[in-house]
């Protein structure tokens, strides 16, 4: 027993806490902090270092933009941990090392201690950044090999502009950067003398240009990312990061390509893909069922009936709005009109069920059936689950109980509801503990309130007759007993 505590003690205390987004890596944790991370920035200090007390808060705000971006950045007291400082060869203070390999490659950071200047320099030894097209005939070549490119067209490698979009092409490292120091690129290619940068989408009708008076790094960044898609593209993991962690509102079409009326849905939406601005930011997707991410885009978006089928997402996915007519163009742009005002029909996840009853009297309730159910004039009593939490499963037989005995005395009728598989129209508490509901008819319901996860009968029972607009014709209660 004693072992077994002191061992959880020691592995806590080997894992390597967080201060301001940073890791903080000392001897007993450096072994599995860099085992666990195949790459990693590492912030070298000493305690009384005046040059790192004022280089800290900058390495600070360069974790929190990193932590958000998938990356991990730590910090060691290279005065009173030696052997890590020994290990990256770090000989002075403050020092940034790049960790690569588990800690097995390295490079140190040289450069302007700001945030930006540290982030920039990692990008940049991460990734490879613009490449230089030399001449029209590459140019073209390459646009009509991209699925998507940028393409800067500068006067020289002097040119602040270029500078910025340098930098930012490391950041990127799934997309396609090139840039071009020919003598009149932009009207070769059709673009006006100040043009400077382009992107290029292989199913789009015209490229997309970029004209400020001035390149701020702020709308030169959301320029890459606002065109980092294409109009209609496959469903991926960095698509379902856009909807699910960056709330980018979505049209996502699943379909069977071996049936012809999927591929004559898919023809549509692309048709009106290409018809689409770009300034609102909507993306357009298609999943196929073949796809592999297909059965956890399903879990998301629960059951459907079948293919083509189009919905639109938004609010990082919670919010779903299914298109229920024929695939016409007309009909297609007037669900986008009706998706982006709010107006669209509503879709609930809703799982699928062999048997809808839980016992003779409890009903089980989706997505699909939870309308009906708080739209009837009838009393109903819903207990809302988690079914991934073991206490709540385990009150089922509990409540199902209290509804068989309320049942025999009178017409209220009871359901359970399963918060993790299904959304419901008017939920959205907390499940931490479980939830129940009486309902009174068109909507209007009462909480039962507890504090724990447990069936107090008695209570719940008084509840029920005092809130049902149903007669009781037996004034028996359970015998059960509770721990209150």
């Amino acid at each position: 027993m004693y072992f077994q505590i002191a061992l959880s003690i020691l592995i806590l205390y080997a894992q390597a806490k967080e201060e301001n987004d940073l890791h903080v890596v000392f001897d007993k944790n450096s072994k599995q902090f860099f085992e666990k991370n195949e790459i990693s920035m590492i912030f070298f200090y000493t305690p009384q270092c005046g040059h790192c007390e004022r280089f800290q808060p900058e390495v600070e705000k360069a974790a929190k933009q990193l932590k958000e971006e998938g990356f991990v950045f730590a910090k060691v007291d290279g005065h009173n941990y030696k052997d890590i400082a020994k290990q990256f060869e770090v000989n002075g203070f403050p020092s940034v090392i790049l960790s690569q390999d588990h800690g097995n490659k390295y490079k140190k950071f040289e450069g302007p201690r700001t945030s930006d200047s540290v982030i920039m320099w990692m990008y940049e030894q991460l990734n490879e950044g613009t490449k230089e097209l030399k001449t029209i005939q590459q140019i073209k070549d390459k646009i009509t090999q991209s699925q998507l490119m940028f393409l800067y067209m500068a006067e020289n490698q002097e040119d602040r502009g270029f500078k910025r979009y340098k930098d930012y092409s490391h950041a990127y490292g799934n997309l396609e950067f090139y840039h071009t120091f020919l003598e009149n690129v932009q009207q070769e290619l059709g673009f006006g003398p100040t043009d400077s940068l382009v992107a290029y989408k292989k199913y789009d009708k015209s490229p997309v240009v970029y004209q400020p008076k001035q390149i701020k790094v702020s709308d030169l960044k959301a320029f890459i990312e606002t065109n980092q898609f294409q109009r209609l593209q496959e469903y991926n993991e960095d698509v379902a990061k856009k909807i699910f962690k960056q709330d980018r509102s979505t049209l996502i079409l699943l379909v069977d390509e071996t049936q012809m009326k999927d591929r004559n849905a898919h023809d549509a939406l692309k048709s009106i893909s290409l018809d689409h601005p770009h300034e609102d930011h909507l993306l357009f997707i298609k999943c196929s069922v073949t796809n592999q991410l297909f059965p956890e885009l399903q879990k998301q978006i629960g059951d459907f009936n079948g293919t083509p089928a189009l919905f639109g997402l938004q609010k990082y996915g919670v919010y779903k709005y299914k298109f229920n007519q024929a695939f016409t163009k007309q009909n297609i742009d007037q669900f986008i009109i009706d998706f982006k005002n709010g107006k669209a029909q509503k879709h609930y996840k809703s799982q699928k069920l062999d048997n809808p009853n839980y016992t003779q009297n409890v009903e089980i309730l989706t997505g699909n059936s939870y309308q009906r159910v708080i739209n009837s004039s009838e009393d109903w009593v819903i207990f809302y689950y988690n079914s991934y939490d073991s206490e709540h499963v385990s009150l089922l037989p509990e409540f199902a109980e209290v509804a068989k005995l309320i049942t025999q005395i009178s017409k209220v009728k009871f359901a359970i509801a399963d918060v993790t598989q299904n959304e419901y129209s008017d939920f959205s508490d907390p499940t931490d503990i479980y939830k129940i509901r009486i309902y009174k008819g068109n909507k209007n319901y009462t909480k039962f309130i507890q504090k724990v996860n447990k069936i107090q009968r008695d209570r719940l029972i008084t509840f029920i007759k005092e809130h049902s607009n149903y007669e009781f014709h037996d004034d028996t209660r359970g015998s059960h007993r509770d721990d209150l």
